[in-house]
C-alpha cells in the first residue's frame, strides 16, 4: 500500500501543475487590469504613470511565461500574494475563513446521514408499502427544489417571521448552522435515500439473506451486518462526491445565510477581481479534491478486502 500511496502522490504533481497553469492563464485573460486595481488601493485615483510603476514593480510587464514561473515559485513557498481588498496575504485571508466552511460541511454531512440512512433503510425494507411511497415522494421533492430557493424560504420563515435566527448576522444554533446545513442537504437527501434503497433492496433479495432469515437471525442484524455492509460501496462513492461538493460549492449557501466561509470570500473575490484570493481558493480546493480521492481509494481497500492496492 505504501508503494501505491507514493505513486499516487507523485501523480498529483503534474495534475496540480496543470491546474496552476490553466488557472494562471485564465486569470491573465480575464477582464480588468490587476496593476490598476493595486494602484487604486495605493494611490486612490492613480495616474497612468503610477499604474505603470505598479505594473513594473509587480512584474506584470514581463512576458507571460516569466510571470507564471515567478508566481509558481512564490506559490511553492506558500506565497499567493496579497489580497487586493484587504492587503493581507491571500492564503491567510482564505484560511482565516476556512473553519466556517468546514463547520458547515461537517454539519451538513452529519445531518445528511442522520436523515438519509434511516429513511433509505426503511424504504428498502418496506419496499412497495405506503411508507415507501411517502419516502419516494420526499425524494422527488428533494431533488426537484433548488437549494437557493429553499434557503431563501427558510431564511424568511425562521429569520423574518419566527425571528429565531439573524437575517444579517448568519445562522447559528449554539454555533452550528443547522438551517444552512439543511439547505445544503436538500438536494442530496433524495439522491442518497434512493441509492441506499436500490442497493440495499437488491442485497436483501439475495439467496444468502434468505438463508440467514431461515436460521432465525434477527432482521436488524441481517440489515446492518450483512445488508448494509455489502451495499455500502456505491453509497460511499457517492457520499465522497457530496463531501467534495460541500467544500467546493458552498458559495451560494454562505452568501444567503451570511456565513463568512471561503465560498463567500471567493464569490466576493470574483466580484472585486481579487485575483490572489481567487487563485489561492482554486488551488487549495484542487489539492483537497486530489487528496480526498486518494483517501477514498485507500478507504475502499479497508472496507472491502477484495480490493487490492
Amino acid at each position: 500500500m505504501a508503494k501505491y500511496i507514493l505513486k499516487r502522490l507523485l501523480a498529483m504533481i503534474p495534475v496540480l501543475l496543470a491546474v496552476t497553469f490553466l488557472m494562471f492563464f485564465l486569470s491573465s485573460m480575464s477582464a480588468g487590469d490587476p496593476a490598476r486595481v493595486m494602484a487604486e488601493k495605493i494611490y486612490g485615483h492613480p495616474t497612468p504613470d503610477e499604474v505603470e510603476l505598479v505594473r513594473h514593480r509587480e512584474g506584470l510587464d514581463k512576458p507571460f511565461p516569466i510571470q507564471y514561473l515567478n508566481w509558481l515559485k512564490n506559490v511553492v513557498h506558500g506565497d499567493f500574494g496579497e489580497s487586493y481588498s484587504t492587503g493581507r496575504p491571500a492564503a491567510e485571508e482564505l484560511f482565516r475563513h476556512f473553519p466556517e466552511t468546514l463547520k458547515l460541511a461537517l454539519t451538513s454531512l452529519v445531518l445528511l446521514f442522520l436523515v438519509a440512512v434511516p429513511l433509505g433503510i426503511w424504504s428498502a425494507v418496506k419496499e412497495g408499502t405506503a411508507a415507501d411511497k411517502v419516502i419516494q415522494f420526499f425524494c422527488f421533492l428533494s431533488v426537484s427544489m433548488p437549494g437557493f430557493w429553499i434557503g431563501l424560504m427558510l431564511l424568511y420563515l425562521f429569520g423574518v417571521k419566527l425571528r429565531l435566527i439573524s437575517v444579517l448576522g448568519g445562522v447559528s444554533y449554539s454555533g452550528i448552522p443547522l438551517v444552512a446545513a439543511f439547505t445544503f442537504d436538500i438536494g442530496y437527501f433524495g439522491i442518497l435515500i434512493r441509492l441506499i434503497r436500490t442497493n440495499l433492496g437488491s442485497v436483501l433479495k439475495k439467496d444468502y439473506i434468505r438463508a440467514l432469515r431461515a436460521k432465525g437471525i434477527s432482521p436488524g442484524r441481517i440489515i446492518m451486518k450483512h445488508g448494509m455492509k455489502n451495499s455500502f460501496m456505491p453509497v460511499l462513492t457517492r457520499s465522497i462526491g457530496m463531501i467534495i461538493n460541500m467544500l467546493c460549492g458552498s458559495a451560494v449557501i454562505e452568501s444567503i445565510f451570511s456565513i463568512n466561509g471561503i465560498g463567500k470570500i471567493a464569490l466576493e473575490a470574483v466580484v472585486s477581481k481579487d485575483t490572489p484570493v481567487l487563485q489561492c481558493f482554486i488551488l487549495v480546493l484542487s489539492a483537497v479534491v486530489v487528496v480526498v480521492n486518494l483517501l477514498v481509494d485507500i478507504l475502499y481497500s479497508v472496507v472491502d478486502r477484495r480490493i487490492q492496492l
